[in-house]
């Protein structure tokens, strides 16, 4: 099952749960609620009752009236007492509504049985099915009994109690307009709980678009990545996990392009480097093929000078790779790094010598240092390598070695030509060089920087560049001493 349907089905239950949940206890509420009405309602009848009834008695202080005719007792909740001379006198009232809610009447035909009883001063049955009195004392004395099933109230005479009604407590309802009435509410609350699980379910639909959105978008972002769109934006605006989520996302595109252009760039800059000492090799060997060039010491030379250079190009690109591959091998251990300097520098003076660069040094034994030797000597092979290339003749190269505290600076400096100053930051760059035609007479190919930062990251060091004193160009390097 898809997401969507699975946060639908999940928000509509839930909130199917709740108003069902809603439903029952309104429904309880109300049943209880009404019958506790219902049960006020009798109790204040009951006792404007019991004080008609004790106006009777007053007149004829004695209950056999009412014994020798129980129907009249009825006829009394249904009208108002009427008295000449001692006798009663009762209009008709059958089509008459009934005043009160409840009946001493004990015929079981009709609708609502009677649940009104008169008790004399004994606590004995005057007026009511004695049957169902009978009942309830089979187990129970009969004071216990009315106070828990009865609701009272006293008929009294010149101070003294000489009768009680005794009401029995419903346990439903009987009367018409009450059952209307619960029915009419019953009614209005199953509606609602039907509008109830309607408006849930809309409410779901729009909770979870809105949830699912955002991860249907993320979902296609990704398919497009898989893709290879590394172009594919993720627009979430949502500032929660979610929000989060598609900026690491778009983060995370924006870095694969990147890195995409970066390899096309880098794979058409590799190309372009091969193509050219291929090409002069290709011409100089057909030359030689078609007897247009000697093979000489000269051709020879030229041959051998572009071999050279594809052989140093495919080290480098070696270097690199591994690099990226995290695959480049390291061996720290305690050196002299200022030993080190000194003899990569001492084996690079009669070239220096013979391309007319005065060299200047300030180097000082540095033991203790955690590094990589054959890494360190190709550092500093590199950066020699490149003034070699670069600085024209006379000119000079200053090499200095400083220790500050738990820091080792070392710093490369030459003579003119310099690099301008906006490019500076470029030139560690993979295949980076301010002049292509000049840099190819030379021999580079802009990768020796680009190693050297890599030596030094693995160090974990910092390499950067500025404009030299001396008027070229100066390589300064920030080395941690790594004490053991």
């Amino acid at each position: 099952m898809k997401i969507f349907p699975k946060f639908f089905l999940s928000y509509w239950l839930s909130f199917c749960a709740v108003t069902l949940l809603i439903f029952a206890v309104g429904t309880y509420t109300f049943e209880r609620d009404l019958f506790r009405f219902v049960t006020r309602i009798e109790t204040a009848q009951l006792q404007t009752f019991a004080s008609e009834i004790e106006y009777y008695y007053a007149e004829v202080q004695t209950w056999d009236f009412l014994k020798e005719n129980p129907r009249m007792a009825d006829l009394i909740l249904r009208q108002r007492r009427s008295f000449d001379e001692n006798l009663i006198i009762l209009p008709n009232v059958i089509n008459e509504n009934r005043r009160f809610r409840f009946s001493f009447n004990t015929n079981r035909d009709i609708e609502r049985p009677g649940r009104l009883y008169l008790l004399d001063e004994s606590l004995d049955v005057v007026i009511g099915d004695k049957s169902v009195i009978n009942q309830m004392l089979a187990s129970e004395e009969i004071d216990k009994v009315l106070k828990e099933r009865f609701i009272l109230s006293a008929i009294n005479h010149e101070g003294k109690q000489v009768g009680t009604l005794a009401l029995l407590i419903s346990e439903r309802l009987y009367e018409a307009i009450d059952l209307a009435f619960a029915r009419s509410n019953n009614q209005t609350l199953r509606f609602s709980a039907i509008a109830g699980l309607l408006f849930a379910a809309i409410i779901s639909l729009v909770l979870t678009m809105n949830m699912t959105g955002p991860i249907r978008k993320l979902a296609r972002g990704t398919r497009s990545l898989i893709s290879g769109e590394f172009k594919t934006r993720v627009s979430i605006n949502n500032k929660d996990e979610l929000g989060k989520l598609s900026r690491d996302f778009n983060i995370l595109a924006k870095t694969l392009d990147k890195n995409s252009e970066s390899q096309k760039q880098w794979l058409a800059d590799i190309s372009h480097e091969l193509r050219t000492p291929i090409a002069i090799l290709k011409s100089e060997l057909e030359a030689i093929d078609d007897g247009i060039r000697e093979f000489d010491k000269e051709t020879l030379q030229s041959l051998t000078h572009e071999v050279k250079r594809i052989n140093n190009l495919v080290n480098d690109l070696y270097e690199l790779t591994l690099a990226d591959l995290g695959a480049m091998k390291y061996q720290m251990r305690e050196m002299d790094i200022g030993s080190c300097l000194e003899d990569v520098v001492d084996s690079y003076r009669d070239r220096l010598e013979s391309s007319e660069i005065e060299l200047s040094k300030s180097i000082h034994s540095v033991s203790n240092f955690l590094g990589d030797s054959y890494r360190l000597e190709q550092l500093f092979s590199n950066l020699i390598e490149n003034t070699l290339r670069y600085t024209d003749s006379p000119g000079k190269l200053n090499v200095q070695l400083i220790e500050e505290k738990n820091n080792i600076f070392i710093t490369f400096s030459d003579s003119a030509p310099s690099v301008e100053t906006e490019v500076i930051e470029k030139i560690f760059d993979r295949f980076f060089r301010e002049e292509l035609s000049r840099s190819r007479e030379k021999g580079g190919a802009g990768l020796g920087l680009a190693i050297c930062h890599e030596i030094v990251e693995a160090h974990s060091g910092q390499i950067s560049a500025s404009l030299s004193d001396l008027g070229g160009l100066s390589i300064q390097i920030s080395l941690p001493r790594g004490d053991s």
